[in-house]
């Protein structure tokens, strides 16, 4: 079974102006003794509606490094941030840069494929606290926040 979006396509959207569907609220959930989730749904700021949504979570939302970002289209991470502490090699190749990285996800290719999900290492996400994590990350990948919203 393919993905209905080709690779092009999933290019388009995580670049294209994006916006929290109206009457969503940026308030996270809290999951676990320590944890915090967030789920929004996006849409194109223009163009066609797309079955697209945001999810923030943080393991301990008093550690960022157990921060994670995923950007979900039709039921398929596209894109995520994540922290790891360690370097992660596979066949001394490293897969896995340590500290924040990006994964870029193209479900259209094999399993195998090394590039179905790479995982590229990002410089300018260094967050202090979740709602700072929101911020950077729909920063990254071009979502515009309501105004005005309170974060946690």
């Amino acid at each position: 079974m393919s993905f209905r979006y080709k690779s092009f396509q999933i290019l388009e959207i995580v670049k294209a102006a994006k916006v929290v569907r109206e009457g969503q609220s940026l308030a996270f959930r809290s999951y676990g003794e320590k944890g915090k989730v967030l789920d929004v749904y996006l849409d194109l700021k223009e163009g066609a509606l797309v079955d697209l949504w945001l999810r923030i979570c943080a393991g301990r939302f008093d550690d960022p490094t157990t921060y994670e970002a995923a950007l979900i289209l039709a039921d398929q991470r596209v894109r995520g941030i994540g922290y790891s502490a360690t370097r992660q090699a596979r066949f001394y190749k490293e897969r896995i840069p340590k500290g924040w990285h990006e994964n870029t996800i193209d479900p259209n290719l094999p399993t195998r494929n090394e590039d179905r999900n790479r995982h590229e290492p990002v410089k300018d996400i260094e967050p202090t606290d979740l709602g700072g994590f929101l911020q950077k990350v729909c920063k990254r990948w071009n979502i515009v926040l309501p105004s005005g919203e309170a974060l946690l």
